[in-house]
């Protein structure tokens, strides 16, 4: 089997108030074992801090790069979608 291509998230062309939820809407589509790179121009631990309880359920997140210009935080999702669901069926991110 192919290792999985990281997915790429650039938030740079996005509104500050959207960021987070471009990055939860990645989430769900991320498959165990999948790696996100998200690429921002501002410091992004507003929106980790915002996004820890999803984060906190499955995924590992580090920041790899560290500004002044870019920064690169990688998000892997450590738990499969049926883990990541309530006993109802449905997500509980």
């Amino acid at each position: 089997m192919m290792p999985l291509r990281p997915v790429l998230l650039d938030l740079r062309e996005y509104p500050l108030c959207e960021r987070p939820m471009r990055v939860l809407l990645s989430l769900e589509r991320l498959a165990m074992g999948e790696t996100m790179v998200v690429i921002s121009d501002c410091d992004p631990d507003p929106f980790l801090k915002e996004l820890k309880p999803v984060l906190d359920r499955g995924y590992t997140y580090w920041v790899a790069e560290e500004g002044p210009e870019i920064w690169r935080i990688l998000i892997s999702c450590e738990r499969s979608i049926e883990d990541q669901r309530g006993t109802d069926g449905r997500r509980h991110d």
